[in-house]
């Protein structure tokens, strides 16, 4: 990736002014940007990911816990930010129909994708997530989405 990336830092010293970019690899500029900040993001995330389940290892949490709790917040954090400008710029109406809006809209799609997607399977495929393991015992790791789902 050096040799390239050399190539290019030589060919953009050369023909780019101070005013205007070069156009004619501009293009390809956009296409290599765009591709490198969806790896930046999957890398963070999995990088959250895991130190989210290193935690748990070390504080012998369940992981269906933390996906529960700290994952489902950190999901949120990015309505609470829209929610607070909206609310900042005068629109608390439009921040407080996000609040309720918004988890609501996410909870029927996935809800209806999963119970389409249940419903379109294979039917000789057993469910993954059970309350009971197939020698009749209790699924201790799904006891607490089950009661956090219930209650």
């Amino acid at each position: 990736m050096m040799i390239p990336a050399t190539a290019c830092s030589v060919y953009i010293g050369f023909c780019t002014k101070r005013t205007k970019a070069p156009e004619n690899i501009l293009f390809l500029f956009a296409i290599v940007a765009f591709v490198m900040s969806i790896q930046w993001v999957s890398f963070l995330s999995n990088f959250v990911v895991d130190l989210l389940a290193l935690l748990g290892l070390m504080l012998s949490l369940p992981k269906p816990l933390l996906g529960l709790t700290l994952l489902a917040w950190g999901n949120c954090l990015g309505d609470l930010n829209a929610n607070v400008a909206m609310t900042k710029k005068g629109f608390g109406e439009m921040a407080l129909t996000g609040c309720m809006a918004g988890p609501v809209f996410n909870v029927f799609c996935g809800l209806g994708a999963s119970c389409v997607l249940m419903l379109i399977g294979d039917p000789k495929t057993p469910i993954p997530f059970t309350l009971f393991e197939e020698d009749g015992s209790l699924n201790t790791h799904a006891v607490l989405p089950f009661g956090l789902i219930c209650a």
